[in-house]
């Protein structure tokens, strides 16, 4: 649909003639963004309010054609003039959550409001619109067309009944089928919990923990004094991960690409804040993965330590004398017989995308959850004592599991927090 078309599904059986965009009605339409602005679901994203204020002011304003994807992401994400469109995505991210966020916003009663802002899939300039009532049906003008000025052509009566009947037992049938499929949908816990990343715009991070502590610079190695050489790159501990992280990433890699999801993978010493702002992420490791600590930081469960860095545990800060969520890493590792782990899935308030963890005390517990999150039967254990509606809430769970001589067995939930 081009900019010299009418806005949105037609509301009545008629068709219309096309009326050229008119000159618009500033104050109706910014009476109507500021209502939208203010429903939670552009209220609660800073982000998404912003990119919508910005289109629509500058359509106003006769900048439509300005509106491109490299100006957006100068002036309301402050990328720099010279950005690579082509590697950061987030303005088309945006846009994309944006027009969803529009379109469950005028599916609510509370949107009940004659005056429409459109945007359509691919396009950054903000169409308007108002629904009016010409005593026979809802009719979809322009903002300022007059409704004299909208044309209906009338079927004949009895082809109207005909194409009225069609196209009630039509909506009949497909609302049929989509109760049939959401059921068959939502029923499966393994796609409710992954629906929020597998929806997402975008790639999937997968970020996996180094064997080297702490972030370094760009390339995983410190700055050195004097050239790197290629048996320092191969050792450094900052290149390498390990294979019980590596197989947690293949299984988690795997389930993504079944859902037709891009993965682009990175280790926690590459991966920049940028990176994760751009879409949603799932990071693998604990101890091991900085974003890991960084996000669950002020969560409920977190990792606690001991002054050597031998004793590791998972802290419940609603209950802090609890200490039995622990693994001693001075330990022989063929005698381990229990870790813990941690299974996150939320939005991170700093980036505003949806972020998925497997982090274990140690490899064991990183194994079982990355189990956890990709098997089904599993997945059933979440189900079965998630509140109503959990497809939508943040979650933090806390998962224990058998170790039998190095090898690490399915988790079982011990602890977890809805929000």
């Amino acid at each position: 649909m081009g900019p010299d078309k009418v806005f949105g599904e037609r509301t009545s059986p008629y068709d219309f003639a096309v009326c050229p965009f008119p000159q618009v009605q500033r104050e109706e339409i910014l009476e109507h963004l500021e209502q939208i602005l203010s429903h939670p679901l552009f209220r609660n994203s800073k982000r998404y309010a912003a990119v919508l204020r910005y289109i629509v002011e500058c359509t106003l304003q006769g900048s439509d054609p300005e509106l491109k994807e490299r100006t957006i992401g100068i002036e309301v994400f402050h990328r720099p003039p010279d950005y690579d469109t082509a590697n950061d995505h987030v303005v088309r991210s945006a846009m994309s959550e944006v027009r969803r966020r529009l379109a469950q916003y005028y599916r609510e009663p509370i949107s009940e409001s004659e005056v429409r802002i459109d945007l359509q899939p691919g396009s950054y300039v903000p169409h308007f619109c108002r629904v009016v009532n010409d005593g026979t049906g809802s009719v979809v003008a322009p903002v300022g067309v007059p409704l004299s000025e909208v044309v209906p052509i009338r079927p004949p009566q009895l082809l109207t009944r005909i194409w009225r009947r069609g196209v009630l037992l039509g909506v009949l049938a497909v609302l049929a089928a989509v109760t049939l499929l959401s059921r068959a949908y939502w029923s499966d816990p393994l796609q409710t919990f992954w629906s929020p990343v597998f929806s997402a715009p975008g790639p999937v991070l997968l970020c996996v923990g180094t064997l080297g502590q702490g972030r370094q610079s760009a390339g995983g190695i410190a700055a050195p004094k004097s050239p790197v050489t290629l048996s320092d790159f191969h050792s450094s501990t900052d290149q390498l991960i390990h294979i019980n992280d590596a197989i947690t990433v293949a299984a988690l890699a795997r389930l993504l690409g079944q859902h037709k999801k891009a993965v682009r993978l990175a280790s926690q010493s590459e991966a920049n804040f940028a990176d994760l702002q751009n879409g949603p992420a799932v990071l693998v490791g604990l101890m091991n993965n900085d974003w890991t600590e960084r996000l669950i930081s002020n969560l409920r469960y977190t990792v606690a330590q001991d002054s050597g860095r031998q004793v590791m545990l998972i802290r419940d800060r609603d209950n802090p004398a609890k200490n039995d969520w622990a693994i001693n890493y001075s330990e022989p590792y063929l005698d381990v017989t229990k870790d813990y782990a941690l299974i996150l899935r939320v939005r991170d308030p700093r980036t505003d995308q949806v972020v998925v963890v497997a982090a274990g005390l140690s490899v064991f517990g990183t194994t079982a959850a990355g189990k956890f999150l990709t098997d089904p039967d599993d997945m059933k254990k979440l189900a079965a004592i998630a509140p109503h509606g959990w497809g939508n809430k943040n979650m933090e769970i806390v998962l224990s599991t058998v170790v039998i001589r190095g090898t690490a067995g399915h988790g079982t939930i011990v602890a977890s927090q809805f929000w």
